[in-house]
């Protein structure tokens, strides 16, 4: 109870003097007109009081001791901080007195002086409370020893990046046999195709023919695709164990080296080809080379693909640090076009306001509970009797009950399991700014694209997205900057357990430890891996406001 008295004297004394600081530093700008002196010798006073301090601690100036109830104070400390205000303030009467500037003068310090008053406690506060604190931690983590008081050194960066659980390049030759590189490339290649097929088909050129056959082939394909995953699933279903025959045979044409080698030969001649003709455009018409990005399939199928290749990168690259980028790409990949796409179907519902409701409450909860929640949802038991959601369908559909978070043989897709969270919670802001951002696109654009014959998807994609482009960014760095930090989620269901760490995790478990040095240098790779977004965004809005 001692404690808590204590805690609000402190605070409420800590109010009292900002306040009185505030309102003494008014009064004492409003005397530069009619009493100078005044203004010299209080700003004098000021600078007394740090001369004293600085005199107090030092111990150069003894002074008597005077005993405080309120402060148990050093020897001399409260008379020597009186001793400088004095002195000083006396100085800074006399100077006023002697040099009295004329009335313009005064009154242009006045308006210079009086926004002090407000920006300065910030700029005092933005100071000593994140400047200065990030100087210190990039000097300490550029120094030996556990407290970061020993020599100058590169060790810290050098155990981290040297160390194969933090940093490694190993396996990388992997990622491009991979299941996921060769299905990515493989969404490349179609997506380029589309993309090529919808301009003929867009400009009416002579290719249009061969377009529209090549983009109903694309479709059989995909359809054909689609057709036996929906089979594969329902064998393995109804098989005991579950195990599907047509999911066999997918693995084994995906994983094959003849189908990533008839995929790069593919990728490669097309590439050579659009070269060619860009080097020799009198040879076709412009409209043959163009790639319509525009359309519904080539870009979502473009994105589609560069999402698995970077997925096939960083779950191959086990290690701390390329953990921390998968989340980075996923989380804010996933949530900002789950935001995009959820804020097209709500703006069409009747009830909008309820759906967006139910969508952003996520954002009201805690890191820390989100995880509770969702480790019921994930949660795994011995036996037949699940209370988990996810394992009770699961073993409902007849399949084995798993361990998301702590399964072995889940690793490095155990991640996704956390991630899954932080879009949960993160989709709601997305749908938010996305949505408000929607509806501020004029109706005469959308109603002129109607009127021209476009349907709702070529609105969307050809009129909408563009116009939103500028916010869409704002949102992806904003979820990229929440996510390069990330920690809660992490240390609330695995604690960086079964590869599943991330940097500021890392951070946390150093300083836990007292190896001060080595948190600070995972602080400052968090914050040289922000930096890049952080600067794209003062420069965007730089030229926004130009």
């Amino acid at each position: 109870m001692g404690k808590l008295i204590s805690t609000i004297v402190s605070v409420a004394v800590g109010l009292g003097a900002a306040a009185g600081l505030f309102i003494g530093f008014n009064r004492l700008v409003d005397q530069a007109r009619p009493r100078w002196p005044i203004l010299t010798s209080g700003f004098a006073a000021v600078f007394g009081i740090l001369a004293g301090a600085i005199l107090q601690h030092n111990d150069i100036l003894r002074t008597p001791s005077i005993d405080l109830l309120i402060w148990d104070a050093p020897e001399g400390a409260f008379t020597t901080l009186l001793v400088g205000p004095i002195v000083f303030g006396v100085l800074g009467y006399l100077f006023g007195k002697a040099v009295t500037p004329n009335l313009e003068s005064r009154t242009h310090w006045e308006g210079r002086l009086r926004p002090i008053g407000f920006v300065g406690p910030a700029v005092l506060f933005v100071t000593f409370g994140l400047v200065v604190p990030s100087l210190r931690t990039i000097l300490v983590s550029f120094r030996d020893g556990k407290r970061g008081d020993g020599d100058y050194t590169l060790a810290q960066y050098d155990r981290i990046f040297s160390d194969d659980d933090l940093w490694t390049m190993e396996g990388f030759g992997d990622i491009f046999t991979s299941r996921l590189f060769i299905v990515g490339l493989f969404a490349i290649v179609f997506a380029v195709i589309a993309a090529w097929a919808s301009t003929q088909r867009f400009h009416g050129t002579s290719q249009s023919g061969s377009a529209t056959l090549v983009m109903r082939l694309l479709g059989g394909g995909v359809v054909l695709v689609a057709g036996l995953a929906v089979i594969g699933f329902a064998e393995a279903v109804a098989r005991d164990p579950n195990r599907s025959s047509v999911y066999d045979a997918l693995t084994v044409l995906v994983s094959s080296r003849v189908t990533l080698a008839v995929v790069v030969i593919t990728a490669a001649l097309l590439i050579l080809v659009w070269l060619y003709f860009k080097v020799r455009p009198d040879a076709v018409a412009e409209e043959t080379t163009e790639l319509d990005w525009s359309s519904p399939i080539s870009s979502l199928t473009i994105v589609f693909g560069i999402i698995l290749l970077l997925f096939a990168a960083l779950s191959t690259m086990q290690a701390l640090i390329w953990n921390n980028l998968w989340w980075v790409v996923t989380v804010a990949g996933l949530s900002t076009v789950l935001g995009l796409l959820l804020a097209m179907l709500a703006d069409r519902v009747k009830s909008e306001k309820y759906a967006k409701t139910m969508i952003f409450m996520p954002m009201a909860i805690s890191m820390v509970g989100a995880a509770v929640i969702w480790d019921y949802m994930y949660n795994v038991q011995p036996g037949d009797t699940q209370i988990g959601v996810l394992n009770a369908i699961i073993q409902g559909l007849g399949f084995e009950a798993r361990g998301f978070f702590i399964n072995s043989s889940a690793i490095p897709w155990n991640n996704v399991s956390i991630m899954v969270i932080m879009i949960w919670i993160q989709t709601g802001f997305a749908m938010v700014v996305l949505s408000a951002a929607i509806k501020s696109v004029p109706d005469e654009l959308l109603e002129a694209a109607r009127v021209d014959g476009a349907k709702e998807v070529q609105v969307f994609w050809r009129v909408i997205v563009p116009q939103i482009t500028a916010t869409i960014l704002v949102v992806l760095t904003t979820l990229i900057i929440i996510v390069m930090k990330v920690f809660d989620l992490v240390k609330a269901t695995t604690n960086g357990a079964n590869r599943t760490d991330v940097l500021a995790n890392a951070m946390f478990n150093q300083l836990r430890d007292g190896n001060f040095a080595l948190s600070s240098a995972f602080a400052v790779l968090i914050f040289v891996l922000t930096l890049p977004v952080m600067i794209y965004n003062i420069r965007r809005t730089q030229r926004d406001l130009r």
